[in-house]
């Protein structure tokens, strides 16, 4: 399978800020390809130089098999953008919007019609048409800009957090429709926080602080966890008091918050009888149990890792 984005080595500083360092990644055709981390990992930045609207300090980029730096106009007339940050204009209404897409593009006026009512029924926005853009809800107004992504028929769709702050029933919707696309053989790369929709991703890209500290078939990685992954309940005393216990009991290993829970990641692979040997003068009523490894629990035991061996 060939691909749609190559980037090979690609440092981006700003001022004294690391923004990308040595970040190293692939998009296959027809596929969702995720970069998955919190605010400030990089992943707006290394999605902009993909754009063409950034440039990097160093390292390559191919994008559609195009360089950006000779035919940028190519890359951005095959490619569809969402920014993270609702960018439509909210006084104007749902299809003056999409009108206002179709004209920047110079499309065929003739196509008008057949293209709208396309995007209608793929958004299912008609009925709100003559609703302006600023009233929508937030999975309704995500739905509007991937539409006015999507008006010129982009190759390549490039979504950065398109569902942060939408209500979950609209984010499931969304990726409905991300699957609808990919079906239909559209490439996409899309960024998000949300470990829940990673595992929606054909193959992920994990971002820490500018790097890449992981990748692959999200299922896969959460397989290959080389160790024992324990989980910690802890009736009548606070969580954190126990998690620097804890912390303190098993220095080199990651120890975390999972919601109210504390996970250790015994990377020797200790049994269930000595983790618990080891514990048993924190708290008489310790409840715990070893767990199999969810993604999210891979993305943060590769995050203190990260920050370990940073701080060595």
């Amino acid at each position: 399978m060939s691909s749609v984005i190559k980037a090979a080595g690609i440092e981006k500083n700003f001022g004294n800020i690391n923004a990308l360092e040595g970040v190293s990644f692939e998009v296959s055709e027809g596929s969702i390809t995720g970069l998955i981390g919190p605010d400030g990992a990089g992943k707006s930045t290394m999605m902009k130089i993909v754009l063409t609207l950034v440039k990097a300090d160093k390292g390559s980029v191919s994008v559609l098999s195009v360089n950006p730096d000779i035919d940028k106009s190519y890359i951005r007339h095959n490619t569809g953008y969402m920014p993270e940050i609702f960018s439509l204009y909210t006084d104007l209404t749902v299809e003056e919007n999409l009108k206002f897409y179709f004209t920047i593009h110079r499309m065929d006026k003739n196509e008008y019609e057949k293209k709208i009512e396309r995007l209608y029924r793929f958004s299912r926005l008609e009925n709100f048409a003559s609703t302006k853009a600023g009233s929508l809800s937030g999975g309704m107004k995500q739905k509007l800009a991937l539409s006015c992504a999507l008006m010129h028929d982009p190759r390549l769709l490039i979504l950065d957090e398109p569902t942060t702050g939408v209500d979950p029933l609209s984010r499931q919707e969304f990726w409905e429709m991300l699957q609808e696309l990919k079906e239909g053989g559209v490439s996409i790369l899309v960024s998000t926080p949300y470990m829940e929709e990673a595992i929606k991703c054909d193959y992920v890209y994990m971002m820490h602080k500018g790097k890449i500290i992981g990748e692959g078939i999200p299922e896969n990685l959460s397989r290959e966890f080389d160790g024992n992954l324990y989980e910690f309940g802890i009736p009548g005393r606070k969580p954190q008091e126990f998690l620097s216990s804890l912390k303190e009991l098993f220095r080199g290993d990651p120890v975390f918050m999972s919601g109210k829970k504390v996970h250790l990641a015994s990377k020797g692979g200790g049994q269930l009888s000595d983790i618990r040997t080891k514990t048993s003068s924190l708290d008489k009523g310790l409840m715990m149990k070893q767990i199999d490894p969810e993604l999210e629990d891979i993305f943060i035991i590769r995050v203190l890792e990260e920050d370990s061996n940073r701080n060595d």
